[in-house]
């Protein structure tokens, strides 16, 4: 299983589907429908990629992690 990292670079005046964009596998572009937003832990996602089996890294600025978790309680 590989492992890949990821620099998320939405921008806070991004529509949903450009942020949720940054959560897909960079490796092939599988992106879970079950987790709109995923769980973060302080300026990262971890993900697991069930289409390619990778392991993904993404990092996240303090200004995106605020506007995840505003989206994701806003979904929940």
């Amino acid at each position: 299983m590989r492992e890949i990292t990821h620099t998320a670079t939405f921008c806070p005046g991004d529509p949903v589907n450009r942020i949720l964009e940054d959560f897909e596998c960079p490796a092939c572009g599988h992106r879970d429908p079950g987790d709109l937003f995923p769980s973060i832990a302080r300026d990262r996602v971890r993900l697991f990629c069930d289409c390619c089996g990778a392991f993904v890294t993404i990092f996240l600025s303090e200004e995106q992690v605020d506007i995840v978790l505003r989206h994701g309680a806003r979904s929940g």
